[in-house]
């Protein structure tokens, strides 16, 4: 009888992942048409802007009725104090697919670092070409169009300091652009803190396997970072605040990430909103004028 209700939970939860998934390729399909729609009507100054609101609307809508049906238990509400905040950096921790999403799901300024051949996607490029998120194609124009925007735009920059997804619960060693870009900028650093007792979509959980729901998660705005020191002292001091602010929440057999950069050659582009290169690999471009 145990096998049979087991069998039977793992069943529905498979239909709740399948449900969940399309739903969202629903909406980001939608969402795209209708934003290149909206285009042909408005100047291109209002484009961006315009842009931003309807992803913002369209994944707070989306989760809204993942937490209405109890698929999802979402704390989110913390992080609407930053909403009009302009030129502010944005780091938070990496533990699903759905950070970025959302994150962004209750900012409608923030511009994301998104892998380039996503953008030059039909279906789900457009929006995030007209919202203005940056492509990962070059490291020069990465720290270049980053810079307009916190200092000329106003926008607000998400970042993703581990560069992947962690494992586990496990933080991964900080890479240095944060503080490349916040020293360049003289912007002020705000952390996310994202939390969950789930490993729903983090580094090695395929996008098949169901995980219990409802999974539970919270987002919520942490410490404020003004950047004084120099950029890899500040890379280390936030990644210690991460280790501190999580400890609690990760697995009890999770040992500490050392605080250390990512060489070059391990700053592989993997994930969506969220690669940068290393401070080592900026650095050997010398000059980003």
């Amino acid at each position: 009888m145990m096998h049979l209700i087991n069998r039977f939970k793992h069943v529905r939860n498979v239909l709740i992942l399948f449900f969940s998934l399309l739903l969202l390729a629903i909406f980001m399909i939608v969402g795209s048409i209708g934003l290149a729609i909206q285009s042909a009507f408005l100047a291109s100054g209002k484009r961006r802007q315009n842009a931003r609101r309807v992803i913002t609307a369209t994944f707070r809508l989306y989760f809204r009725i993942l937490d209405d049906l109890h698929i999802l238990r979402l704390d989110l509400a913390d992080i609407d104090r930053l909403q009009d905040e302009r030129g502010l950096i944005l780091t938070s921790n990496h533990p699903s697919l759905l950070d970025a999403l959302l994150i962004t799901s209750r900012l409608p300024n923030v511009v994301c670092i998104m892998k380039a051949q996503v953008l030059r996607n039909v279906l789900f490029g457009h929006g995030a070409k007209m919202a203005g998120y940056i492509p990962n194609d070059s490291i020069r124009m990465i720290v270049s169009d980053a810079s307009r925007e916190l200092t000329e735009v106003g926008s607000q920059l998400l970042l993703f300091p581990e560069g992947t997804r962690s494992r586990n619960g496990k933080i991964n060693p900080f890479q240095g652009t944060v503080g490349v870009i916040a020293r360049r900028t003289n912007a002020d650093v705000q952390t996310i803190v994202i939390e969950s007792e789930s490993g729903f979509l983090g580094k090695g959980w395929p996008v098949w396997r169901a995980p219990a729901f409802p999974v539970q998660i919270r987002v919520y705005a942490g410490k404020r970072f003004s950047v004084k020191e120099e950029g890899k002292l500040f890379v280390e001091q936030l990644q210690r605040y991460y280790e501190q602010e999580l400890q609690g929440a990760e697995p009890t057999e999770t040992e500490a990430a050392s605080v250390t950069l990512l060489p070059a050659s391990q700053a592989v582009i993997e994930e969506t909103c969220d690669e940068l290169v290393s401070e080592e690999l900026i650095s050997n471009g010398r000059s980003f004028k």
